[in-house]
C-alpha cells in the first residue's frame, strides 16, 4: 500500500474541491486471522480415486518411518500388486461453485499421506475455498514419475467430480509443502506426456502455492539436505554399503538390526542427472504458466533456499506472475505461528490480486 507523508497529504486535500471521499473498501473477512478458527467444512474422507500398480524400487528404503499428523492407513482391499489411492474433501458450504485447492503432502517422496484433519487449511477454507487432499505413491511403492502420474490423476478426478462437490473449475489451485510443493508445481507446469491413460482430461490450474518445494532435482541429488530422498525417488542408483566412502551426503535413513543407518549414494551419473532434470519444475518454465506464490525459509537445510530463488528468477524472466515470502531465519517449514499466519495471508492476498478469491 502506498504511504503518504502527512504534510503532502494535507496540501493535496486543500487543493481539491470540497466533496465527500468514497469510503475505503472493507477488508475481506479472511484478513482477520481470528476468524479462521470458526471454519467448519463438510468433510468426506477416504474416497478412492484410482487403483495403481506397485512398482518395485530397490533404491528406496522399505521402512522410511511414519510422520505424525497423517491419516491412519486403511486395510488394503486392492488386488495383489496394486494399491488404492484416496482423496479427502473439505467442502465449503456455498450457493455458488467454490475455488478448490488440491493439496499434496510432503515427506521427500518417500513417506507420508494426507493430513489427519483440516486444521492446516483453515485460512484457505475461511477464504471460501474447498480443499482436496491427495494420497500418492511414495518411493517404496513406485519410483519416479509415479507420484506425478498420481497427482495428475487426482486432478482429473477433481474435474470429473466438480458438480458433485460444487468446485469451480476456473479456480483450481495446486498447493503443497516440500515434496508436495514440487508436485504442486509439476501438476501445473509439466507437459501432457505426464498424464497417465484415463487421466488426460485435467482442469486448468489457476494458481500454484509452493511451500519450500524442490525445483531442480539434478542439483538436489548432490545438495546435502536433499540428496538421500531425491536418490530414492529418482531410483537410478542403488545406495552404497554403509562402509563405502562417498562425497554425497544423506538425509534419509534405512533401518537395520543396528538401528537407523544413513543411506549413502554414489555421485550421480548421466542417467540420474537426465532423469532428475525430467522430473524438475525448472525444466518446464515458460510464458503462460499460472501465477505462482513461493514460501521458503532462508536457512532451510533440507531443500536448499537456492531452489526457490532459481524458480523465482526463472518465473520473472518468463513473465509469469509470481510472489515470494522469504522467511528470515526460517528452516524447512515449522515456522512460528506468526510467520505461518503471515505466509497464509500473503498467499490469500496473492490469490485475490489474481482474481481467484474475493
Amino acid at each position: 500500500m502506498r504511504r503518504f507523508h502527512p504534510a503532502v497529504l494535507t496540501l493535496t486535500l486543500t487543493a481539491l474541491p470540497a466533496f465527500s471521499q468514497a469510503p475505503a473498501a472493507a477488508a475481506p473477512a479472511w484478513a482477520d486471522v481470528a476468524s479462521w478458527s470458526a471454519v467448519k467444512p463438510i468433510e468426506t474422507d477416504n474416497i478412492v480415486f484410482e487403483n495403481v500398480l506397485l512398482i518395485p524400487n530397490p533404491s528406496a528404503s522399505p521402512d522410511p518411518g511414519t510422520p505424525s499428523g497423517i491419516r491412519a492407513p486403511l486395510p488394503s482391499t486392492a488386488a495383489p500388486g496394486t494399491m488404492d489411492l484416496h482423496v479427502d474433501v473439505y467442502r465449503v458450504p456455498s450457493d455458488k461453485p467454490t475455488p478448490v485447492v488440491i493439496q499434496f503432502h510432503g515427506g521427500g517422496w518417500v513417506r507420508g499421506d494426507r493430513p489427519s484433519s483440516y486444521g492446516g487449511f483453515r485460512a484457505l477454507l475461511a477464504a471460501g475455498m474447498s480443499v482436496v487432499t491427495v494420497q500418492y505413491r511414495n518411493a517404496k511403492d513406485a519410483p519416479a514419475p509415479a507420484a506425478i502420474w498420481d497427482v495428475r490423476c487426482a486432478m482429473a478426478w477433481v474435474k470429473r467430480n466438480a458438480a458433485n462437490f460444487n468446485f469451480d473449475l476456473n479456480r483450481v489451485i495446486t498447493y503443497g509443502g516440500s515434496a508436495g510443493g514440487h508436485l504442486a508445481l509439476m501438476a501445473a507446469y509439466a507437459p501432457a506426456t505426464f498424464d497417465p491413460p484415463g487421466c488426460t482430461d485435467l482442469p486448468k490450474v489457476a494458481a500454484v502455492l509452493d511451500f519450500y518445494g524442490p525445483t531442480n532435482l539434478a542439483e538436489g541429488l548432490t545438495q546435502h539436505g536433499s540428496s538421500g530422498f531425491t536418490h530414492q525417488w529418482i531410483a537410478t542408483d542403488r545406495p552404497l554399503p554403509s562402509d563405502t566412502p562417498t562425497t554425497v551426503g544423506s538425509d534419509a535413513t534405512a533401518t537395520s538390526s543396528a538401528g537407523p543407518q544413513p543411506m549413502r549414494w554414489p555421485e550421480p551419473n548421466a542417467a540420474a542427472l537426465a532423469r532428475a532434470k525430467e522430473m524438475s519444475p525448472m525444466t518446464y518454465i515458460r510464458p503462460g504458466l499460472p501465477p505462482t506464490f513461493i514460501v521458503n525459509g532462508d536457512s532451510d537445510r533440507t531443500v536448499d533456499p537456492s531452489q526457490s530463488a532459481e524458480l523465482k528468477k526463472a518465473l520473472d524472466a518468463a513473465g509469469v506472475p509470481n510472489g515470494q515470502d522469504l522467511v528470515p531465519g526460517g528452516g524447512h517449514g515449522n515456522f512460528s505461528k506468526a510467520e505461518t499466519d503471515k505466509a497464509m495471508l500473503l498467499c490469500l492476498e496473492f490469490l485475490k490480486s489474481n482474481g481467484i478469491i474475493q
